[in-house]
């Protein structure tokens, strides 16, 4: 779906929602939303929602199974670890009581909002991380965004 106005005019949604947290965000908290700012904060849910359900394609550093969560450090989203449900980052050496978990979108921007200092990049970052353990390619392309999103890529020729 495209935006058809504002900032974003002519961009996906989908696209919007992988590489601008910060607007999302923004888009979340609109609660008299117009017609089309309504149409485009129900596709965000609906993304967000199919975000949430894909499985991480990291493994676990406790164990090499994948995992389903992963852990950071206050202010340190560059290098979150990988966890599965059966691992306890505790018992292998992290420091108790410093850890956050994150398993969503909406986990990553609280993570970010509460121990990050609502930081725009940190939350972008954050997201990217996230969305390539989901198996997002690197230097993702809106035809791979919408693949990962499962929506169908049309070829022109």
């Amino acid at each position: 779906m495209d935006i058809t106005f504002g900032k974003y005019k002519g961009k996906l949604v989908e696209t919007i929602v992988l590489k601008e947290p910060d607007y999302v965000l923004w888009l979340l908290n609109q609660n008299d939303a117009s017609v089309p700012l309504a149409a485009v904060l129900n596709e965000t849910k609906r993304l967000i929602n199919i975000f949430d359900k894909k499985d991480f394609q990291q493994k676990c550093f406790g164990c090499d199974q994948n995992a389903t969560y992963c852990t950071a450090y206050t202010d340190n989203v560059t290098s979150p670890y990988w966890w599965c449900n059966k691992c306890n980052p505790y018992q292998s050496g992290a420091i108790a009581g410093k850890l956050q978990s994150v398993r969503s979108y909406q986990d990553a921007i609280r993570y970010v909002h509460f121990n990050c200092n609502a930081n725009k990049a940190a939350l972008k970052l954050l997201i990217k991380i996230m969305s390539e353990a989901k198996g997002l390619p690197e230097r993702a392309r809106d035809n791979n965004v919408k693949e990962f999103f499962g929506i169908p890529v049309v070829s022109k020729f």
